[in-house]
């Protein structure tokens, strides 16, 4: 009983009271004494007072006597109660409604409530079938490991105000694993008011499941271990089939998994947060080792892919020119670098620039609701206050005014929202607000920027506390759905004071959760949601709609129909691809006719010299297949070497690598030579070139000098690309080339760039002649170059013994000569720096005394450098 009597909770210390009290009750006998003893003592009437008194006293004695022993047993509660209780200053949930009341939104805007507890719990993510039904995945467990460890800590009755950040014990973390489960569910109308009546409970206990996505007549859902599909095929509301479509992610703390799969504007599903795995499925026709990337998937499980871009925190996001955006929790938005991971991963052999950066040139923010008065606590708190300013910086160690928690970034491609088109959300949820941007193009970077109107402010706040929107998007009616995981406590909790997780708790409104709406006053009227229904014409005539939806799942359904039976063919679909002016619309029709089969040359050529940037960018894509089958789409790709668009330009560098021929690799040359100084044009052109640096280098450098332009850039690395590649005629082939050129500086830029991946001496075979026109450059060179060929000549062991003693000869006599000027005796001295040979320096040493003052610095520096050069 005593274990129990500590809890600390209310509910604990009632059940204490009434066990007690339930004990007595049982005990006490019926009456004191049989009933045939009780007349007696009406008979002795004199005595009676005598006896009640004696009665009194001894009932009294024992009424104490029990008193105190309750005292005693309740002493460490009260201890306990008196230590650790949840402080006045709590914020409380606040019903629906009431919590509709602290919204505030520009004019016009307005929240819906789509759903909310008891129907929902802790919503992760929310996606729609084809005709319709709006579903819901639930994520429970959060923070459950900390619970656990704060319940026993509390125990003790003691406050842990040690200053450090420490995980839960492995035994919390066990009991929190079994806790640590997903939901999906199917929401239901009835009476179309647009508020869920109830729901299908599809699938229960299934691993934290992190979103969802709509895929043939089903669900799937991501939750590592694993990535489900889900489909009810009898009706019944349960979710019968239940398929492993992957296996294998890397399980990490429940907020940093494999979350928030969408569709692509290329027919795959893209999952973000990956922290790799060895990847297994019942499709596949080999495991996958998948590093620790974002990646994409084929939705029946056949392919599975890294995509460039990983960030761990929850969501991502595209635009309509499919450039994708990935968040950070302190700022609202980080661009990808448009160069997907399938381009650069051709080519082992270079090193591409970052393939992110952060988009934003803030990271302050203003909500509307005071912090939570944990973090008011902890940065007044001197040790903790301190302890996070030195680690993580003012924005985690001050209560408010910095982004800590963004997240699901959601670019509105669609126009039912009047003023949101083309511009960003990403959610807040430990500041409870929904934060705005506006993107900016510059070439092929891309920023974002607060709007006009809103650089003091936010686009959507809630001053409740409890109010923490964590997942957007886009619904049928083009109105942006908000999953917002309803508790008191959003963050890690790892993050939170031990002393003040013990006070506050972790895991109060674990039971809440809801889904929003958020509309606007001047939305167009909302069409069926039943795509369903409609017959392939129909939906090609959607693949244009300007609601985003609609559009994306008319693709999905035709490809889908198509993968189970050949679609005929939609002669008119084809004619209005070719003729559309828009991006998205044109992007999506594309890609539809690609997937069923009736993408023709001629739809493929208009869209190579669409108006739209975005429109040509997919179109070379689209053509890589066929540029061996149909030459005019290469003749079209080729003319956009000069095509006005950075974003282009960048792609048809990436596309040029999947066509292997001459006129690809002198296209690839012009792009250096006149657009090098683009951003990241330089890893698209290294990708695409593969096993072809050589060529690359041979249209470059039989140019004239001053015609290569800004393609000398290049040189090092596509000479280094050579050199990886250990292939001696290739090799040759280069020192040919540096042989002839009349520019030194290039002569140099090339030998320093073979160098660069020779880190250990391996034979490599090249000609005789490129062997004696690196021995000259190492023995009669020009200054610059005697180092790094001698280097070369080592690094690839290309002399025999006495070649090289033929060369140390002739390097120590030009030390030695008084008529050589001073630069090329020092270019001999520095030459025989990386030698390990005793007799040079006897040889140096015996030209000190007539060399000159730099010359004998030189001589000693390299003489007494290795004590190997001294005989034994």
């Amino acid at each position: 009983m005593a274990k129990g009597l500590i809890l600390g909770s209310a509910r604990g210390s009632r059940a204490v009271f009434w066990r007690l009290a339930k004990n007595k009750k049982q005990q006490r006998p019926a009456s004191r004494r049989p009933p045939a003893a009780r007349s007696p003592a009406k008979a002795c009437f004199g005595l009676a007072s005598g006896c009640w008194l004696l009665r009194f006293a001894a009932t009294r004695l024992q009424m104490l006597t029990r008193l105190f022993i309750l005292s005693l047993l309740l002493a460490p509660l009260g201890q306990a109660l008196g230590q650790i209780t949840k402080p006045t200053d709590a914020p409380n949930p606040l019903p629906p409604a009431e919590s509709l009341k602290t919204v505030r939104l520009p004019d016009g805007f307005r929240l819906e409530l789509v759903a909310a507890e008891p129907l929902i719990r802790q919503p992760s993510g929310v996606c729609w079938d084809a005709e319709g039904n709006l579903f819901v995945a639930e994520l429970h467990g959060y923070n459950r490991e900390g619970q656990f460890d704060i319940e026993e800590l509390n125990k003790t009755g003691e406050l842990d105000r040690v200053v450090r950040r420490i995980a839960a014990n492995e035994d919390a973390m066990r009991r929190a694993e079994a806790e640590q489960i997903g939901t999906v569910k199917k929401l239901i109308d009835d009476d179309g008011d647009g508020v869920m009546d109830r729901v299908e409970t599809w699938v229960d206990g299934i691993p934290a499941c992190l979103g969802i996505c709509p895929a043939r007549d089903g669900i799937i859902a991501v939750c590592s271990p694993d990535i489900i599909f889900l489909a009810d095929r009898d009706g019944d509301g349960k979710a019968e089939v239940r398929e492993t479509l992957f296996t294998g992610f890397k399980v990490s703390v429940i907020e940093r998994r494999i979350n928030q799969p969408q569709w692509g504007p290329d027919n795959w599903i893209y999952v973000d947060g990956g922290q790799g795995g060895r990847i297994t499925g019942p499709n596949l026709s080999r495991p996958v080792n998948l590093p620790v990337t974002g990646f994409r998937i084929k939705p029946d499980g056949s392919a599975i892919e890294s995509i460039s871009g990983h960030t761990s925190t929850y969501g991502f996001t595209f635009n309509d020119d499919g450039d994708r955006f990935v968040i950070s929790t302190g700022t609202p938005a980080i661009q990808v670098a448009p160069l997907p991971w399938r381009y650069l991963s051709r080519n082992a052999d270079i090193a591409v620039r970052a393939s992110r950066r952060n988009a934003a040139n803030y990271n302050t923010t203003f909500p509307s609701s005071q912090p939570h008065p944990w973090r008011t606590k902890r940065a007044d708190d001197p040790g903790f206050g301190k302890y996070y300013r030195d680690r993580y910086g003012a924005a985690e160690s001050i209560p408010n005014g910095y982004f800590t928690s963004a997240c699901s970034p959601l670019v509105y491609t669609d126009s039912a929202l009047p003023g949101l088109q083309g511009q960003m959300l990403s959610c807040a949820p430990a500041q409870n607000f929904v934060h705005r941007s506006v993107i900016h193009r510059d070439g092929v970077v891309l920023n974002i920027r607060r709007p006009a109107g809103e650089e003091k402010s936010e686009f959507l706040t809630s001053s409740d506390i409890w109010f923490h929107p964590i997942h957007l998007t886009i619904g049928p009616e083009g109105a942006i759905y908000i999953a917002d995981f309803y508790r008191e406590i959003i963050e890690d909790y790892s993050a939170i004071p031990r002393y003040l997780q013990q006070q506050y708790g972790l895991d109060d409104g674990r039971d809440h959760g809801r889904v929003w709406r958020l509309v606007h006053d001047d939305m167009p009227e909302p069409q069926s949601p039943n795509l369903a229904k409609l017959n392939n014409a129909s939906l090609g005539r959607e693949l244009f709609s300007d609601r985003f939806w609609r559009r994306q799942t008319a693709r999905r359904l035709l490809t889908e129909r198509h993968e189970a039976k050949p679609i005929e063919p939609l002669p008119r679909l084809a004619k209005r691809t070719a003729n559309s002016k828009d991006t998205a619309g044109t992007v999506n029709a594309l890609y539809t006719l690609e997937a069923i089969g009736q993408l023709n040359d001629e739809v493929l050529v208009a869209a190579l010299g669409h108006a739209q940037p975005g429109v040509r960018r997919h179109a070379l894509r689209l053509a890589e297949s066929r540029f061996d089958n149909f030459r005019p789409h290469f003749r079209e790709a080729l003319k956009l070497v000069d095509d006005p668009s950075p974003m282009v330009r960048l792609q048809l560098a990436l596309s040029m690598g999947e066509f292997d021929d001459i006129s690809a690799t002198r296209a690839l040359a012009a792009l250096a030579k006149r657009h090098l100084d683009e951003t990241w044009i330089d890893g698209a052109i290294l990708s695409s070139l593969g096993n072809r640096p050589a060529d690359m280098l041979n249209v470059l450098l039989t140019s004239e000098p001053e015609k290569i332009g800004k393609a000398r850039g290049l040189v090092r690395q596509l000479c280094s690309a050579v050199a990886s590649r250990k292939r001696g005629d290739e090799i040759s082939d280069l020192i040919s080339l540096v042989e002839h050129m009349k520019d030194r500086s290039l002569q140099l830029e090339c030998l320093n760039g073979l160098r660069a991946p020779l880190k250990t001496p391996a034979f490599i075979s090249i000609s005789d002649a490129q062997f004696t026109t690196l021995f000259n450059f190492s023995t009669k060179g020009h200054p610059e170059l005697r180092s790094v060929a001698t280097d070369l000549i080592r690094l690839m062991k290309l002399e025999s013994e006495e070649d090289r003693q033929t060369r140390l000869a002739a390097t120590l006599k030009e030390v030695a000569d008084l008529q050589k000027p001073v630069e090329h005796r020092l270019a001999s001295v520095n030459s025989l720096s990386s030698e390990n040979d005793p007799s040079i320096a006897t040889g140096l040493l015996a030209a000190y005394p007539g060399a000159t003052p730099a010359v004998r610095g030189a001589i000693l520096e390299t003489a007494f450098a290795r004590k190997d050069n001294f005989p034994a």
